[in-house]
């Protein structure tokens, strides 16, 4: 293989050239371009859920509700351990929509991985009132051991060519994490991780 250029003709002068590596397939010489690809400019949110316990069946241990203007895309959840349970046992969660926020819990601040960004939703732990509840969307079943060093670190996270959980623009749609099994004296660090876009 040769290291080569492709010309590209450029209205402005000089005219401009593709980085490109030629080799030859079938007889003819190809050229394969050279890409760098472009840092996301989505602005990227954390609302982060410290030490939630699971104490209580039926609880939502942390809701994200809409911007109010753009679509939120959830890109990444994560689960580790905080507090260990007396005796082994495991954390049953459903990921739920809603369509009217919870009252009465532990405000977050969804936090901008750039600090010019800011989240114009709410999110919270452990709402006193819980949110509509709608479909289940998916579900966790996260081992829990009696010790910090066997702690257990769960997520999910968008696959490659499927559509990321999205909220509509109203700050009364959200998702919501549910616990479905209570465990007492253990809790869980919970991250929110997603992005907003202006479309859907």
């Amino acid at each position: 293989m040769t290291v080569s250029t492709v010309g590209v003709d450029d209205a402005a002068t000089p005219d401009k050239y593709l980085h490109t590596e030629q080799r030859t397939i079938s007889g003819t010489a190809r050229e394969d371009q050279y890409v760098q690809l472009g840092e996301s400019a989505y602005p990227t949110y954390n609302a982060i859920g410290g030490n939630v316990s699971l104490a209580t069946v039926n609880d939502h241990l942390i809701q994200v509700m809409g911007d109010g203007t753009n679509y939120t895309r959830i890109k990444r959840i994560s689960f580790i351990v905080r507090d260990h349970p007396a005796a082994a046992n495991a954390a049953i969660l459903g990921l739920y929509r809603l369509s009217t926020a919870g009252t009465g819990g532990s405000a977050v601040t969804p936090n901008g991985y750039d600090s010019a960004d800011t989240y114009g939703g709410g999110a919270m732990t452990l709402p006193s009132s819980k949110g509509t509840e709608g479909a289940l969307l998916h579900s966790f079943v996260i081992p829990l051991p009696t010790a910090p060093d066997d702690a257990r670190y769960v997520y999910w996270e968008v696959l490659p060519d499927t559509k990321p959980m999205i909220v509509g623009t109203s700050t009364a749609n959200g998702l919501a994490i549910k616990s479905l099994w209570a465990v007492a004296s253990c809790s869980l660090e919970i991250n929110v991780e997603f992005i907003t876009t202006s479309y859907l």
